[in-house]
């Protein structure tokens, strides 16, 4: 490969063929590699049998059918966020009478 190299580098310095090219033409290139990941695992066959589409298909409507649970749950849940923000908000309203209140009796016992 390094004397593959040389030779295809011009006087130059640029290469008539690149790594890629080289590797493929010394080694060969394989069925059933996959560039770039390795000789790990390989892709399903293209042809997939019916089953198993049937399956995906019922995992995915699962999945849908789960995700919009979810998605009502969350709704629901934010219904009751907003809800509880309200009454926090009147809490602190009345709070803020009630010390009102307290500053006027208390301003009235002083002075009486």
């Amino acid at each position: 490969m390094v004397k593959m190299r040389t030779e295809t580098t011009l006087p130059d310095g640029t290469q008539t063929m690149n790594d890629d090219e080289i590797c493929a033409k010394v080694l060969g290139v394989k069925s059933g590699y996959i560039k770039g990941c390795g000789f790990g695992p390989r892709p399903p066959p293209s042809s997939t049998s019916r089953s198993s589409l049937d399956e995906m298909s019922e995992k995915n409507k699962e999945l849908e059918d789960k995700l919009e649970e979810t998605q009502d749950t969350i709704k629901a849940q934010q219904e009751k966020i907003d809800a509880q923000n309200v009454l926090i908000q009147e809490l602190q309203e009345q709070g803020k009478k009630f010390e009102q209140f307290m500053t006027t009796f208390m301003n009235q016992q002083a002075s009486s």
